[in-house]
């Protein structure tokens, strides 16, 4: 096996997931997306970390994402899940309780988060296509079940969230 084909199958691993998340959090870097980004042909793009309360549980859950620019210090999310039938988890959570804890670059922000629809999510969907041409391949093989849903990221302190 070749290391990079090692270095996926870790990656999507529980322990991978637990690591790049350690990593995201206290060090601002995620190996788990930079691999991908290595073996696509990308350019690493820093994630974030996202914390939501599990609708079911009460309990805190935390997953890594890209993220982007949204205009005035917003920056936005996607719940692709490589365009399987379902929302991920995540964005259900979201859905259920509209507010959330990011890390960002290692500082933690407490979040107000607004799913976009219709108009108003079209012309940045576009924008995360254009920067992500992936998202619309996993449009595609959603279009059957569900419209991706992008959710809109905004500190309660009414300070810039920055992806740049």
């Amino acid at each position: 096996m070749k290391g990079t084909e090692l270095a996926v199958r870790f990656a999507l691993s529980p322990a991978g997931a637990a690591v790049d998340r350690v990593c995201v959090r206290y060090v601002g870097f995620s190996p788990v997306c930079w691999i991908f980004a290595r073996s696509s042909g990308v350019a690493y793009n820093t994630p974030l970390l996202l914390t939501t309360v599990g609708r079911k549980t009460g309990l805190d859950r935390s997953v890594v994402l890209p993220f982007f620019a949204a205009g005035e210090g917003r920056v936005a999310i996607v719940g692709s899940r490589g365009g399987m039938p379902a929302d991920p988890h995540w964005a259900l959570n979201l859905r259920a309780r509209p507010e959330a804890r990011v890390h960002v670059r290692r500082r933690e922000h407490r979040v107000r988060v607004r799913l976009l629809e219709g108009a108003e999510r079209e012309p940045l969907w576009k924008e995360i296509v254009r920067r992500s041409p992936v998202y619309e391949q996993y449009q595609q093989r959603a279009a059957r079940h569900r419209e991706i849903p992008v959710f809109v990221l905004e500190r309660e302190d009414g300070g810039p969230l920055r992806a740049d």
